[in-house]
């Protein structure tokens, strides 16, 4: 069950908190019972490509069922999460939106799944923000889609890089952001501390300065249940995250197990909580999990206070992070809400 939203015209009311934020030692809840796992319907989605910064762009996208070829739809471009593709997370969002009228594209950031760019299995959030307005410069262009009805919606890290796209790119009705990532490097230093942190900064500009003196680029697991002697460094060392990858990996043939290291460096400095304010006058929905121990529901609320024009910040009771990328209720209740908002601000379809 959601919690009620808050809205910006309420200051914060007693029926709207914020759960005790999960420490690095502190374990989530049991995994989820199988039988909730969402599987998207490829038949749902046409492939195509698009024109990117320097890079052909690949790209899913979905229709309304029954809509005519030339009916015009508001258009939602999705952003997924850190080093995943568009056929991960992203496809139960797009499924539930394009039923309620919209034309929704999703797309592999530049070096990853079916996208061109180098080096491969490289993320910068910066890069990726661009790629997003990129696919919102495509959307535009199509004859099925309404150039004055256009939105942007983001999962996980996606969803800090939709409040990023949303501070740069005025073409935009509006955002929400869904379980986001917002100040990573500030929940690196909250898990491992000031001093832990920065050791852990200098241990991979170490690793660096070797990749500039060798010439290579460097790779590490993309997600691993955790570090060990075998696993000394990944870029997701969680269990819950190499849990949804390895059962989701089928579904997604593109996706690699591998990023480059200089990955973790840009997340040192990544803060969507600073672009916040300068989303508005764009509306602003905020989504999070009650619950969340890999992206701390503290983040979220920053975001909300920071924005300063029309807001919504609305609490899912969760267990964990994963439940909103692929298991019900939990998306289910975050598209509702999702769309109750795209409706609001840029006309029911």
């Amino acid at each position: 069950m959601s919690r009620r939203p808050m809205t910006a015209a309420s200051s914060r009311p007693a029926h709207v908190r914020i759960r005790p934020s999960l420490t690095a030692a502190e374990p989530e809840a049991a995994a989820p019972v199988p039988d909730a796992f969402l599987r998207a319907d490829a038949s749902r989605r046409v492939p195509l490509r698009f024109q990117g910064d320097g890079a052909s762009m690949a790209g899913h996208l979905y229709r309304p069922r029954g809509a005519a070829s030339t009916e015009r739809t508001p258009g939602i471009v999705l952003c997924g999460p850190i080093g995943s593709v568009k056929e991960l997370v992203v496809p139960h969002y797009a499924e539930r939106l394009a039923d309620a009228g919209y034309t929704v594209l999703t797309f592999d950031p530049r070096g990853f799944g079916g996208s061109e760019g180098s080096p491969r299995l490289h993320h910068d959030s910066h890069r990726v923000v661009d790629d997003y307005a990129s696919a919102v410069s495509y959307l535009l262009t199509r004859d099925d889609v309404d150039p004055a009805r256009v939105a942007a919606l983001g999962v996980c890290m996606g969803g800090g890089h939709a409040v990023s796209l949303g501070a740069r790119d005025k073409r935009l009705k509006a955002v929400v952001a869904i379980g986001g990532a917002y100040d990573t490097g500030g929940m690196l230093q909250k898990f491992m501390g000031v001093d832990g942190a920065a050791a852990f900064c200098r241990s991979i500009n170490d690793i660096l300065q070797q990749q500039y003196v060798n010439g290579d680029v460097r790779y590490v697991p993309a997600v691993a249940p955790g570090l060990s002697k075998e696993v000394p460094l990944a870029v997701m060392p969680n269990a819950e995250a190499h849990g949804f990858y390895t059962r989701s990996q089928a579904d997604a043939p593109t996706w690699t197990n591998l990023m480059t290291v200089a990955s973790i460096v840009s997340l040192f400095t990544y803060n969507a909580v600073a672009h916040a304010p300068l989303v508005a006058p764009t509306p602003l929905m905020v989504i999070h999990g009650t619950r969340d121990g890999t992206m701390l529901p503290e983040y979220a609320q920053q975001v909300f206070e920071a924005a300063v024009g029309p807001k919504e910040l609305v609490w899912i009771e969760t267990q964990n992070h994963v439940q909103l990328y692929d298991q019900e209720p939990y998306v289910d209740e975050a598209t509702a809400h999702a769309i109750r908002w795209l409706n609001q601000h840029l006309g029911r379809p």
